[in-house]
């Protein structure tokens, strides 16, 4: 669902009537509970419980799930209860699995509030928690009882933010061709452009969702909205400690390496790596990885739960709206075309 700050109090009233849930526990960030929280009305409801993570992915621990199940106990929650997300793909993703595992499940809203969860994070089932430093290796599949996209809420976004969740709609855009490939060509609107933005997370929720419907555990055509994500992971977790690369330049980086992977092993067409090219380097920077880097890459990528028999798998663009999945690589393969391109450093570095 997508809607305006008019109109989310009444469709989050609307459900709560329908449930009448016994407590209402509400889960948010530092960041949205400052910017966004205060613009709904169960803001304002006293009897409200108030449960505040950290930013980011700082948020997916197993250390704060814990704590989070033991506040509910203390607040003697049911499966009658409800629990609303507001914020990010990080608060989603938490919330969404504490909410799919206690009592054996109780209900959870989805109310994001970046670009990244409204196109992609919210949408399609999918929660995890982090461990040792491996992305959402413990998760489950869980449908959120309603989601609730306010796009007044991207204008509470900086650039970075954007650009962060403008990656995901790129990848979608690759991956579907059409209507959704031509926005993208228009270029990311501007944050107070409701209308335009309206017509662009409607594009891309209607893609995944039809992928979602036809393969909701990922055992075969979803594992195409992976494109991008295997080496961006990889970018992302060997410049972890580097505030000024977030998941949005990981993966719109990883649609670049890994389809110049594919053009090196013969699947993917130079026009196609072209184009990734125009789309992602005009707005993102170019963060590759040092010759030091290569080993604890190829490393980190070898156990990516994606794996198969030893090998990477892999979505690699065959066309504009044509894709194969489970490309198998092998790990020499990977270690050859890290260290090939092992030249490649973040702008930081220049």
């Amino acid at each position: 669902m997508i809607v305006r700050t008019e109109t989310i109090d009444q469709r989050i009233d609307t459900y709560l009537n329908d449930f009448q849930p016994d407590k209402i526990v509400v889960v948010v960030s530092e960041t949205s509970e400052k910017l966004c929280l205060p613009k709904l009305q169960i803001y304002k409801k006293v009897d409200n419980i108030i449960y505040h993570l950290p930013d980011g992915d700082e948020a997916k621990k197993l250390s704060y799930c814990e704590d989070f199940w033991e506040s509910l106990l203390r607040e003697n929650v049911t499966r009658k209860s409800l629990i609303i997300a507001v914020g990010g793909g990080a608060v989603l993703d938490f919330a969404g699995f504490c909410a799919s595992v206690f009592m054996r499940g109780i209900p959870c809203i989805y109310v994001p509030t970046t670009l990244l969860s409204m196109v992609d994070g919210s949408e399609g089932g999918k929660t995890g928690i982090n461990l040792y430093g491996t992305k959402n290796i413990i998760g489950t599949f869980t449908e959120p009882a309603a989601i609730m996209r306010n796009v007044d809420f991207l204008q509470t976004l900086n650039e970075g933010e954007i650009l962060s969740g403008w990656a995901e709609v790129i990848k979608h855009a690759l991956l579907n061709g059409g209507t959704l490939m031509q926005m993208v060509q228009k270029g990311c609107p501007e944050t107070n452009d409701a209308e335009a933005w309206m017509g662009i997370i409607r594009e891309n929720i209607l893609f995944k969702k039809e992928i979602v419907s036809e393969d909701f555990k990922e055992k075969g055509l979803r594992k195409l909205l992976n494109l991008g994500h295997t080496l961006g992971h990889g970018i992302e977790a060997i410049h972890f400690e580097d505030s000024k690369i977030n998941h949005g330049i990981s993966i719109a980086n990883g649609l670049y390496w890994e389809s110049l992977l594919g053009f090196e092993l013969g699947i993917t067409d130079v026009s196609i790596l072209e184009t990734v090219e125009k789309l992602v380097y005009p707005i993102y920077p170019k963060i590759g990885w040092s010759e030091l880097e290569v080993e604890p890459m190829c490393n980190l990528l070898m156990h990516d739960k994606k794996n198969h028999n030893g090998k990477i798998q892999l979505s690699l663009l065959n066309a504009i709206g044509n894709a194969s999945f489970d490309v198998e690589v092998s790990e020499a393969q990977l270690m050859d075309f890290l260290s090939k391109h092992a030249t490649a450093l973040h702008d930081s570095e220049d």
